[in-house]
Formats: structure tokens, sequence, C-alpha cells
């Protein structure tokens, strides 16, 4: 279960104070120690500064979607189990596609991890109260999409795909379990469709909204005015044009050119389209990961402490029996050293990757675009710097949910 800010894929960061401008539609738990420890490339170590545009109220048909919508929608809790058993560590939303329970929602909302402090179990809860246990079905890591079955007993209200995407400017509203809510109604309106048009790997017809979400709201479906759904709600963000290599962007938009004011994001899901009909169906795609966390980004021009002369992102702390165990990365340490005041000094010692297959990797961003283009099982020959040395490593790729499961 990724909570918070981040979901497993490969790397972590640091906080090094609250990153203004950017977070995820997580879950709406306060942020634990166990959680600081995960990947970045699905959970940011962010912290937010400010909230959401206030929430605009569906009005005439979209306000009639909207309540048709909420029958078939659902909050999803990862509840511990063990010692824990009964607390909730999560919250995030879904909703059903199939009388027979079948439920979408984001693959971060429900995705296991060993950095959670407990072992959990998934539920939903629908409008009228009944709770389900949750079982994964299929996912798609790199869209950020995932189906479920619920164990019903009956059948449910469901939502059906539309059989055409949105336009700009046409009225949405999305279903989400924000701000202490239950199934309560964002409107707002469609901005952009097709953020990164013409790239390979990218679904052309993203949808950006004004919709006022936060985090509880991933997972969500967002309906048109006929309530049905263009959309699962997966991210947002405040001024993308602040955001450094500390940031974390979905895989699906990474290299996108966001705006600069208040956005969010939806993953779309049309009928009969690849996307839904493989994750329901049972297909699992994962996305490659080379096994540790990341600390910071390294630039020896401006850090604080030497790790080395080139710049790269620091490894925090190797998984153990990842592919970087197996390669012979060292998960950061320190020592004490004398100071130019002469007395002690405690700094870092860790190994900074500087390029994958010969090209340099000099922030967080640089690695994972590079990662990005390789698939699970793949051998990439890694350079690391490690204080003055440097070497090179031949690593196979392994897939980010075995490499950092939940124990």
């Amino acid at each position: 279960m990724i909570l918070g800010r981040f979901a497993p894929a490969d790397n972590n960061g640091a906080v090094n104070g609250p990153r203004p401008l950017t977070w995820l539609l997580f879950f709406t738990l306060a942020l634990s120690a166990a959680v600081a420890t995960q990947l970045r490339t699905e959970e940011p170590r962010l912290m937010h500064v400010q909230g959401p545009p206030p929430v605009e109220a569906p009005e005439g048909p979209l306000e009639e979607a909207y309540l048709l919508a909420r029958e078939a929608a659902v909050r999803i809790e990862a509840r511990c189990t063990g010692a824990r058993a009964g607390q909730t560590l999560g919250v995030g939303t879904g909703f059903f596609v199939s009388p027979d329970g079948m439920v979408l929602t984001a693959f971060h909302v429900v995705e296991q991890s060993s950095a959670q402090p407990c072992p959990t179990r998934l539920f939903a809860v629908t409008a009228t109260e009944e709770e389900y246990p949750l079982q994964l079905v299929g996912f798609d890591a790199y869209m950020d999409v995932a189906a479920l079955k619920a164990a019903v007993d009956r059948a449910v209200p469901y939502l059906t795909p539309a059989s055409r995407r949105p336009a700009v400017g046409d009225q949405v509203v999305a279903v989400g379990n924000s701000r202490g809510e239950f199934l309560a109604a964002r409107a707002g309106r469609v901005t952009r469709l097709g953020v990164q048009a013409g790239r390979a790997d990218f679904a052309s017809g993203t949808i950006e909204l004004t919709n006022s979400l936060a985090p509880g709201d991933s997972g969500g479906p967002v309906v048109n005015v006929r309530g049905e759904v263009v959309g699962v709600v997966s991210y947002i963000s405040f001024n993308p044009s602040a955001m450094s290599s500390q940031d974390w962007v979905p895989p699906y938009l990474r290299g996108a050119r966001l705006p600069t004011a208040y956005a969010s994001y939806a993953v779309p899901i049309l009928q009969g389209d690849e996307l839904f009909t493989s994750v329901v169906s049972g297909v699992r795609r994962d996305v490659p990961v080379l096994g540790f966390i990341v600390d910071d980004d390294y630039d020896p021009a401006r850090s604080n402490y030497y790790l080395g002369a080139r710049p790269g992102v620091i490894v925090r702390q190797v998984m153990a029996g990842s592919p970087a165990e197996k390669a012979g990365l060292r998960s950061r340490t320190q020592e004490t050293v004398i100071g130019a005041d002469g007395g002690p000094r405690v700094v870092p010692v860790a190994d900074v990757i500087v390029a994958i297959d010969g090209r340099p990797t000099p922030t967080y961003q640089d690695l994972v675009a590079e990662v990005r283009q390789k698939e699970i099982g793949q051998t990439v020959t890694v350079t690391v710097q490690r204080g003055n040395a440097t070497f090179r490593v031949e690593l196979t790729l392994g897939a980010r949910t075995e490499v950092f499961a939940a124990e």
C-alpha cells in the first residue's frame, strides 16, 4: 500500500523542508516514518503548503450525473491486520464497473509496499455503507490504474466507460473522499487533452481538469453529464514550473509540460479500450526498477559534503535481495571526520549513480527517464561513484511490485 505521498517504483528522496506546490492524491493518512522510506517513482516525499481551490458543486444535469455515479462509487480503506487490526492506514476512492463487483481505482491507492507499518487488507465501503473485502485483479503501474474484485453478495450499481473522449470545455464531476468527506462531488471542466500527444508510451487522451481534488480522491471516477466515466483520478499539481528533480510526477506524465497554476489529472478510460479491458481481465503490467531508495540529487558544486566529482543520484537504501544489492551497491552510511575548525563532523558516505548505459544521470528525473525506457529483466550498465572511485556494474532490472513487495 502506498501511503501518504510515494508509490514505489525505484527511488525516493529525503525531504529538505516542505516542497511547496506539488502533491499526489494519495491517502489522507498523516505521513509516518515508514512512509518516509517510500520510493520516489510512485510516491513523492513532498509536503503541500497550501490547499486546493474551493470545491465547485455540480448543478443541473451534472448534479444528476454525480448522484448516479455516487451510488456506484466506493471508499477504499487499507486496514491493518495482526497486532494493529482494525486501524485504518489509508483512504482512497474507487468505483464499480460491473454488477458482480469489479472495482476500478488508481494503482497507487492499492499498491502494497514493504515500507508500510503493518500488513493490510483492502475494503470497499459503498454509498449505503456496506463493506466488502477487495482482492487485486490486474493493474498497469505505468498508467496508474488497477482493477479489484469486491466480494459482493448481490448485484451492485456500476458505471460504464464513455464511448468517446471528452472535449476541452466539457463539464465533469469527480467523486472522492478527501477533506474527511464521504463520496462527495468535485465539479470542474476539462482544460486539456493529450498532454503528451505524439509519444508512443503515452495515453494520448490524458485529461487535465480544473476539479478541486485533494488526497483521498485518488482512484475516483470522473464522469460527464451523461454519467459515463471518462477517467480515473490520478494526480494534482501546484505550479509545476517550480518543481525540481526532487518532485514526483506519475510515469504517464513525465516529460509533459504542466501548467503553472493548479491542475488535476485523470487517466482516460474508454469503452473497450485496451487499458480498461486488460486490467479487468487480470493483466498485470509492472515497471522496471534498480532496487534502491533515493536520498537526494548530488551536485558537487552546491553540496555541503563531498561524494565525488560528478553529479548524480544518491543511493539511500538498497533493498534486500534486489538487483542493486546483487550488483554490489551499498546503502548510505555516515562517518565522523575532523572539520576545518578542528572539531568532529558527521558526513554521509554513499554511492552515487552517475550514469545508466553510459548516459549521465545528474538528477533523479534523468535516472527515471533512462530506466523507464528499459524492460523488466533487461541488463543495464550502472556507473557508480563511491568517493573518488568510479566503477561500472551490470544490473538486471527487477519488477517494482516484487522488489518493494510488502512483507
